[in-house]
């Protein structure tokens, strides 16, 4: 029985070992695992090395430009209180196919009065990996609440832009507001 454990372990190892290279010799090869973000006509200055702002960065510019995200949903900014409510609407006429790749569905980045970003929710969050789909409805809101208190925390005084991103993969929604930090 041992004999046999330490073989199928070693055979494991070693038909690891062999995938690797063959991937990474050849650009043009797939093997089904490339991500679908993942474009090839990059320029030189970042063939080095990946950069997950870059990626998405242009997936979000894919999603803007395409015709069928238009008009789709709608975002809004409400304050209560002082307290936030992003509020995202499908305004259309059909259900709107809502995707996630992890449990994060929304983020928001606060920018100083220069436009430098200051604080970033998703910044040392750790999400689950799952895939969470869902229909939004015509006339129907996902609502997202976010305390005054914790977001101007760690804020030294000052004027400040929050833009709030809604993370659905299908569609692009994003809203700015500002507010005062005393």
């Amino acid at each position: 029985m041992y004999k046999i454990t330490s073989l199928l372990l070693m055979f494991l190892i070693l038909s690891a070992c062999g995938t690797t290279g063959d991937s990474q010799d050849n650009p043009d090869s797939t093997q089904g695992n490339t991500p679908i973000s993942e474009e090839k006509d990059t320029d030189d200055s970042s063939a080095g090395s990946k950069d997950p702002n870059k990626s998405k960065e242009e997936a979000r510019k894919k999603l803007e430009s395409n015709p069928l995200n238009k008009d789709e949903l709608t975002v809004q900014v409400n304050r209560a209180n002082e307290d936030f409510l992003f509020k995202v609407t499908n305004n259309h006429e059909k259900d709107a196919e809502i995707h996630f790749t992890s449990g994060q569905e929304y983020d928001y980045v606060v920018y100083d009065e220069s436009g430098s970003a200051v604080k970033k929710l998703s910044e040392g969050m750790m999400y689950t990996q799952a895939i969470k789909e869902l229909i939004l409805a015509p006339g129907e809101s996902l609502e997202y609440p976010i305390a005054y208190n914790d977001l101007a925390a760690d804020l030294p005084p000052g004027e400040y832009t929050i833009q709030f991103i809604f993370t659905d993969s299908n569609h692009h929604a994003t809203a700015k507001e500002t507010f005062t930090v005393e």
